[in-house]
């Protein structure tokens, strides 16, 4: 099902054809597996008064009416598609991304062996794609001490960290003001989230940050580890 057979579906049942539900229609259907963060940076360049809680309110909407699907794609949120035929997904631990594939015959038979009608399969297979498997044999001959690096060259101690592995993106740069206004004058903070794929957006995010300056970033395969020094206001 497209976006344009998608809003027949909603007038068909009688819902309102807002400005903000066919925005994000067009977007989930431009942009397959973006979660409800990335859905809002995306909905508010085209209309800055939406709010994060209609991104979610409306996603909820679709997903009831089955227009559009939720798939956690190996992370502990969901990510949106239009739904269309039943497929798999392919997802690669290490720089995210999501390969489609075409439903197996087989799972579903596993169903009807054991008395079940199957009338849907949600299935995620997790691993590394063929360019991160390279990069993880390179890293694991020569680089496995990239961690200890990169804190070795820290210009002092890290005098506190947090863990946003399982906080929502569009929570980060709140979390790190928090955590930041706890500490003194050129102390250290380190970040931790589980998104390594976004090294560029996390940079872009960290600077904009009040009373901060961004030392360092760098990924171990699986988390991003970012560094930050508190600065006197100016």
């Amino acid at each position: 099902m497209d976006t344009s057979e998608a809003i027949r579906f909603l007038r068909a049942d009688g819902r309102r054809i807002t400005p903000e539900r066919k925005l994000l229609l067009r977007i989930i259907g431009e942009n397959a597996h973006l979660d409800a963060s990335e859905i809002y940076q995306l909905a508010k360049r085209e209309n800055s008064k939406i709010s994060l809680s209609t991104v979610y309110r409306t996603v909820r909407l679709l997903e009831e009416l089955g227009l559009v699907e939720a798939s956690e794609l190996g992370e502990d949120h969901y990510h949106y598609e239009v739904r269309l035929e039943e497929h798999y997904h392919l997802i690669c631990l290490d720089c995210g991304k999501v390969v489609e594939i075409p439903p197996v015959d087989a799972v579903r038979k596993l169903g009807a062996e054991r008395g079940f009608e199957v009338v849907g399969v949600k299935l995620e297979l997790l691993g590394y794609c063929a360019e991160c498997r390279k990069k993880r044999a390179r890293k694991n001959k020569g680089s496995s001490g990239q961690t200890a690096t990169e804190r070795s060259q820290l210009p002092g101690p890290i005098a506190r960290t947090i863990d946003l592995r399982k906080v929502p993106l569009i929570e980060h740069p709140e979390r790190v003001s928090r955590a930041l206004k706890r500490l003194k004058v050129n102390d250290l903070l380190e970040v931790v989230s589980s998104t390594p794929r976004c090294l560029d957006t996390a940079s872009k995010m960290l600077k904009a940050i009040p009373n901060a300056e961004l030392v360092t970033m760098w990924t171990d395969g699986q988390s991003c580890h970012a560094v930050l020094r508190k600065q006197s206001r100016p």
